[in-house]
């Protein structure tokens, strides 16, 4: 029988609070991962190997948001729906969502990286 220290630990540890009403990116970056945290923990409990994957992909999103944080590109402006700016993203970045997607989807068509479509890189 595991106690119940190790049974947290199993689970993805306890319950994070989310902050309340982040406004900074700095501040949705860790409501984020939070959020995450959760998810991975609510997730190991369905024992679908698939349905965990998501948190990494989930992971990734949010490192490559911060790390254009950091080049003072505001990730919370970067979608479809605004004429933000554009994410940063590695081409080792995309293959890890590559494998994420892989795992989850295995039929999909894999994301690539398109000159043509102006995606900037780091390069």
């Amino acid at each position: 029988m595991i106690d119940r220290e190790e049974a947290k630990a199993l689970l993805g540890g306890p319950q994070r609070k989310l902050p309340d009403n982040p406004q900074t990116p700095e501040e949705i970056l860790e409501a984020m991962k939070a959020a995450n945290a959760n998810y991975y923990r609510e997730a190991i409990a369905t024992s679908c190997h698939t349905f965990i994957e998501f948190t990494g992909l989930i992971g990734e999103y949010i490192k490559i948001c911060e790390r254009n944080l950091k080049r003072g590109i505001d990730f919370t402006q970067a979608n479809v729906h605004t004429d933000g700016p554009r994410l940063r993203i590695e081409d080792w970045e995309c293959d890890y969502i590559n494998e994420k997607l892989r795992c989850i989807f295995p039929s999909l068509r894999m994301v690539r990286l398109d000159d043509s479509e102006e995606v900037a890189t780091d390069k």
